[in-house]
């Protein structure tokens, strides 16, 4: 893995800055990313037609076993932030350190908290998959950031994922 890929949520923040004085376009994905799938490729690929940066913020390990479950992540944030090293569509990675579940008051003020620190150009989700898309729209919305929503049909989901693989062993 490349350790020039992942940075602290300080050096994004200084990134993004030196970023937009030379009028670049940063986008802002978040996830666990646990399984990676085409579902996640093409959130990238999509976020990547739009800017010239990509940053993904990768949840703790932590705060997936809150939002996911006891038996989640599978893989744990070491392993999630090597693969996603090699994702060539993303340019920096940065760990989410504060836990919470997601979908309470608290990962909203948080989030806003992100969004406000960094300053991207751009923001997106899959909107099919994200149950707080919404809320992350009409926080970027106040904040002036651009605002993308995957809107690909086609969805797949981690858990199904490990649901097939539980049902063939």
């Amino acid at each position: 893995m490349s350790t020039k890929i992942l940075k602290s949520l300080k050096e994004v923040s200084e990134i993004t800055s030196i970023a937009k004085r030379k009028h670049k376009k940063v986008g802002l994905v978040f996830g666990a990313y646990d399984i990676l799938h085409m579902g996640h490729i093409n959130l990238f690929r999509l976020a990547k037609k739009h800017v010239d940066i990509l940053i993904a913020g990768l949840d703790n390990d932590q705060t997936i076993k809150l939002s996911k479950g006891k038996s989640r992540p599978i893989n744990n944030y070491l392993r999630r932030s090597n693969f996603l090293s090699e994702i060539t569509n993303v340019d920096y990675i940065f760990k989410i350190g504060k836990v919470f579940r997601h979908g309470d008051i608290k990962s909203s003020e948080y989030f806003e908290k992100l969004y406000k620190k960094i300053q991207p150009t751009h923001l997106f989700t899959h909107s099919a998959s994200d149950k707080f898309d919404k809320e992350k729209k009409r926080i970027a919305k106040s904040l002036r950031i651009k605002f993308i929503p995957d809107k690909t049909k086609i969805v797949t989901h981690s858990s199904i994922i490990i649901k097939k693989l539980e049902s063939e062993l």
